[in-house]
């Protein structure tokens, strides 16, 4: 298999390895953008939602099934966990973490007019497998690809979708047809656009977070555990 054109120039350089640290460290702590916005997520939600992203709306029955997707082949690969560093309790985040990630930019495409096609998807998705072969020095299937990356095996296909249209995004927003070539300077305004874009996006879809499942950090997209008020001292006298 070969890599995109690209491909790797754009997450190393734009998102700061964000998607290749979500890959090979579960996601667990990934910075991702600088996007100044305030976290979100306190707002309350429709009845058995884990969380609403714009008109999409997440169904704590979808969230669970995913998850056990997930925890089925995190079961059946012990060999992987020590690539993974994320436990089952956290699959939950992680996954309504990639749910946010792909309703944002999947906004930020149709606000700008970008599509990206099944082949582009596809192209996507195997330069990201070849990545991860490439760090862990062994071959993986689908599945265990998703297992790398916090994926349920039913979502890999909308992170290929996701990886191409951040890759269009940047030809977009920076004028050129090959990532490679981005100079810094290009990039650092790759990083401009798309920060005040994720902000829009965010405004635009009012995302929603079940605090059962913690609370988004724009900042950084992921989404984070709901502070314990109730465990919280007690203020001084």
């Amino acid at each position: 298999m070969t890599a995109a054109p690209g491909a790797k120039g754009c997450d190393v350089a734009v998102f700061r390895t964000g998607i290749r640290s979500a890959v090979l460290r579960g996601a667990a702590a990934v910075a991702v953008l600088a996007v100044a916005v305030s976290l979100t997520g306190c707002a309350p939600l429709q009845l058995g939602a884990a969380a609403i992203i714009g008109t999409q709306r997440i169904s704590t029955s979808t969230l669970s099934s995913d998850v056990a997707a997930l925890n089925k082949v995190y079961q059946a690969h012990p060999a992987l966990r020590a690539q993974v560093q994320y436990k089952p309790a956290q699959m939950p985040r992680l996954v309504l973490m990639w749910l946010v990630r792909f309703g944002i930019i999947a906004d930020i495409a149709r606000h700008d007019g970008v599509r990206v096609t099944p082949a582009q998807a596809q192209s996507a998705l195997v330069a990201a497998d070849v990545a991860v072969e490439r760090q862990i020095r062994a071959s993986v299937s689908p599945a265990e690809f998703g297992l790398l990356s916090a994926l349920p095996p039913n979502l890999t296909s909308q992170y290929g979708r996701y990886r191409a249209t951040i890759e269009r995004l940047a030809m977009l927003f920076t004028g050129v047809t090959d990532l490679s070539s981005l100079t810094q300077a290009q990039q650092q305004r790759f990083a401009a656009r798309v920060s005040s874009e994720v902000a829009a996006a965010v405004k635009r879809l009012k995302i929603k977070i079940n605090p059962r499942f913690g609370r988004l950090n724009a900042a950084q997209l992921t989404v984070v555990a709901a502070p314990d008020r109730l465990s919280r001292p007690a203020p001084a006298a």
